[in-house]
């Protein structure tokens, strides 16, 4: 435990020290245009009978853990907004969803760590990520929890790509609480770390909760029910 922590104390000089040698460019400058716009797609559904849910932002948030020389670390993204939405096919029910992730305001274990990733994401440039996804295949009508997979698009640093997720999900009345995994590339999307930094992959770890609403978007209150 002491070795761990003497290794852990030693990767934040490290990464202390990366960002003094980079400068300021690198280190503290995330950019500022502020592009919160996507070319990704929510579908607009018309079918009678959809349920939707307006996911918690206060209670909801995507953890991640980066490997740094060699150690994980970890960090979270909040969540600033997202929908699930349930459509009914035939007796099943297919799963979509849209989540927007504050990259931007991302925390981590190692305070040294999160400005050096708000650079190299340019999080001040693009500081929204957003995921588009429907389930692949349907799911049952059921209040017992369940396990699907969602197959999206993830648009990181203004590059989209596709992004599938393994999902645990329940739905009791009108609460819902979900919880998906993945591995993302930030590679892919254009994001590059220093090599002393290590890989760009990340485990990632979306826990939601999500409500009802209503048709005017305002969640389902127990008198509606």
């Amino acid at each position: 435990m002491r070795l761990r922590r003497i290794h852990l104390i030693a990767i934040a000089l490290v990464v202390l020290t990366v960002g003094l040698v980079l400068g300021v460019s690198f280190a503290l400058d995330p950019g500022s245009k502020n592009d919160r716009n996507t070319d990704l797609v929510t579908p607009t559904l018309a079918t009678s009978g959809v349920r939707s849910f307006a996911v918690s932002a206060e209670e909801s948030r995507v953890e991640f853990v980066a490997a740094v020389r060699g150690m994980s670390l970890a960090g979270v993204f909040p969540v600033e907004r997202g929908t699930i939405t349930l459509e009914p096919v035939g007796d099943q029910l297919r799963v979509l969803a849209s989540l927007e992730i504050n990259v931007n305001g991302v925390e981590t274990a190692n305070p040294a760590l999160a400005p050096l990733l708000r650079a190299a994401m340019d999080t001040g440039d693009y500081p929204i990520a957003f995921y588009v996804a429907t389930s692949r295949g349907l799911v049952p009508v059921t209040e017992e929890e369940i396990s699907f997979e969602l197959e999206g698009e993830l648009d990181v640093h203004n590059v989209a790509r596709p992004h599938d997720m393994q999902v645990r999900a329940q739905l009791v009345g009108g609460d819902m609480w979900a919880v998906a995994t993945s591995t993302l590339d930030l590679g892919e999307h254009g994001v590059e770390f220093p090599a002393i930094l290590g890989s760009t992959v990340i485990e990632l770890t979306a826990r939601l909760q999500a409500y009802e609403t209503a048709p005017t978007g305002d969640p389902v209150s127990a008198a509606d029910d």
